[in-house]
């Protein structure tokens, strides 16, 4: 345009002239080229975007095919009494936050509390509220896709950061298609908003550690906060999480390679009280501004948060029992976690991880990157290792935020072997190879996210893991369908869950332990493995008994005039 301008501010002459419509005609040819150009920059968002969007899509398609986990109605009963009552009486060691989105939906759709003093009764009452089981679940479960779709976003945002577009779609891809984040953003329960919300708290943490301006320090402590109100082990994940992050920058800015404060900074006297008093507030206004005695002490504000923390600090004690290899104890094992990340992740997102934790490792050691490509990796494993030592060893569900800051890290192994100049054509096709491996694995899961395990569980996942991982009572709606099928008319059942057996099968009775029917009857996996029944034996015997039929994953049915199994 300026060679344009000042041709025509030259006198007239042929050759200007010439040159003047030739700028003319390049200004033109470049129009399409620049429009060809922004939209290429918009491809990798898109393609994140579907990834997200058929995500969300598989997520709701499980609605209807399980019963709800044992967890749920407990969540739903409290959300409902915090709408519906303007209280938060039952069990406080789940803070509110949660649990008032999974109640949202059948709030909304005018459901109201039934005053039952307990809440497994209560949240019962409310699902099965008009006949519609179904419906009040999946609105429910509506409550927890917000926080997926919250998750998928921060693992795009910060991977953009740390790198580039490209690059933080296949982290989007990688995230969106493990089987675990799909099963626990499909259940009206804590795990996956704490995930979400914990994240998210994480990246503003690395944002505040560049730049300590006012705007940086609400953000920080809103995402502080929301994160405490979702679930309290972010109080456990949060300071684990930011201890790991804050251990990579203190180097880099002794060094003097962190970002120079701006004029903006408040600087640490401001920004830490400022971000302090935020996340307060949101705690606060998450228990409606409570005042009132919280432990055998002074009056505090939000006295059922500080109730709720000593009562889990107390269960932590009691313990729970949990299932490991053919082994139950309340006590747990340290390795747990790292047991179960190794058989419920998928294969091709742990190579990637790895991939990526090397190569920012190398980066940062250049300084090439410094402190920030580090985070999430280091972040992810503080998270595992801080969940060593605990004794609540029910479920992989308590380590799900490990998942999005490894995304971050796989992502970029991915682009890194992509780009790879020396052996590019294997490590492209590596990439291709393992990107498939890992949708297969995702397309052969569906709907059965929640007890899905990788190739190293091998054919008999239920000898290492149970509880939360592969039975969580959800496979009752599938039970009941597969009686009707066969024309059972009646059925002895020993279910471990929180559904009403009764409201979905006809001429139903418990069943147990050392009972042998001589008719029809389904266990749990859960309860033949000894979980949930007094002394924890009563259905081994079970183990050499071949079933009819494997109701999806987690129910077995028998019938020991002879059938055979089909």
């Amino acid at each position: 345009m300026r060679s344009l301008t000042f041709c025509k501010l030259l006198p007239h002459n042929p050759l200007t002239q010439g040159v003047a419509q030739a700028g003319h005609q390049a200004y033109l040819w470049s129009l399409p080229m620049k429009l060809l150009t922004a939209q290429r920059h918009r491809i990798p968002a898109v393609v994140a975007g579907a990834f997200v969007a058929f995500a969300v899509l598989a997520v709701v398609s499980t609605y209807s095919v399980f019963s709800g986990a044992f967890d749920e109605p407990s969540h739903v009963a409290a959300g409902m009494e915090w709408l519906d009552r303007g209280q938060f009486t039952y069990e406080p060691m789940n803070p509110p936050l949660a649990r008032v989105a999974v109640a949202l939906g059948p709030y909304l759709a005018g459901i109201r509390s039934f005053g039952s003093a307990n809440r497994w009764r209560e949240g019962r009452n409310i699902l099965y509220a008009e006949g519609a089981y179904r419906r009040n679940l999946a609105l429910a479960r509506l409550g927890v896709l917000p926080f997926f779709i919250l998750a998928a976003a921060v693992v795009w945002l910060w991977t953009r950061r740390l790198f580039d577009a490209p690059t933080a779609t296949a982290a989007v891809a990688l995230f969106a298609t493990l089987p675990p984040v799909l099963a626990h953003s499909g259940l009206a329960t804590t795990d996956f908003p704490v995930t979400a919300t914990t994240f998210a708290a994480l990246y503003a943490f690395t944002l505040w550690l560049e730049e300590r301006t006012m705007a940086r320090s609400l953000w920080l402590g809103l995402a502080v906060g929301l994160a405490v109100l979702a679930k309290f082990s972010a109080l456990i994940f949060l300071p684990a999480g930011g201890l790991a992050v804050l251990a990579l920058w203190l180097p880099g800015r002794r060094r003097g390679t962190t970002t120079e404060a701006a004029e903006s900074d408040l600087g640490w006297s401001k920004a830490i009280p400022l971000a302090l008093a935020a996340g307060g507030l949101v705690v606060w206004t998450g228990y409606r501004f409570s005042f009132g005695s919280g432990i055998n002490g002074p009056p505090l504000p939000a006295p059922e948060f500080w109730r709720g923390l000593a009562d889990l600090i107390d269960k932590q004690k009691v313990g729970h029992e949990a299932f490991l290899f053919g082994e139950i104890s309340t006590t747990g094992w340290w390795y747990f976690f790292p047991v179960t990340l190794a058989v419920k992740t998928p294969i091709p997102f742990m190579l990637l991880t790895a991939v990526g934790t090397v190569t920012a490792a190398r980066a940062a050691i250049g300084e090439a990157r410094t402190w920030r490509s580090l985070a999430p990796v280091a972040a992810a494993l503080a998270v595992v290792l801080v969940t060593l030592p605990a004794s609540l060893n029910i479920g992989l569900r308590h380590v799900l935020l490990a998942y999005p800051l490894a995304a971050v890290v796989a992502g970029h192994g991915a682009a890194h072997l992509w780009r790879s100049i020396r052996g590019r054509l294997a490590k492209r096709a590596a990439v291709g190879v393992l990107l498939i491996w890992q949708l297969a694995a995702t397309w052969r899961a569906h709907p059965d996210y929640l007890p899905w395990f990788n190739e190293l569980a091998g054919r008999e996942p239920d000898r290492i893991l149970v509880n939360a991982d592969l039975d969580w009572g959800q496979d009752l709606l599938r039970l009941a369908d597969a009686v009707r099928a066969r024309g059972i008319d009646s059925l002895a059942l020993a279910y471990y869950g929180s559904a009403d057996p009764s409201q979905h099968l006809a001429n139903v009775r418990p069943m147990a332990p050392f009972e042998r029917p001589s008719g029809w009857f389904a266990v749990s996996v859960a309860v033949i493995k000894g979980l949930h029944v007094p002394d924890w034996t009563g259905f081994e015997w079970l183990e050499s008994v071949e079933p009819v039929a494997e109701i999806g994953k987690s129910i077995r049915l028998y019938n020991l005039t002879g059938e055979k199994r089909q």
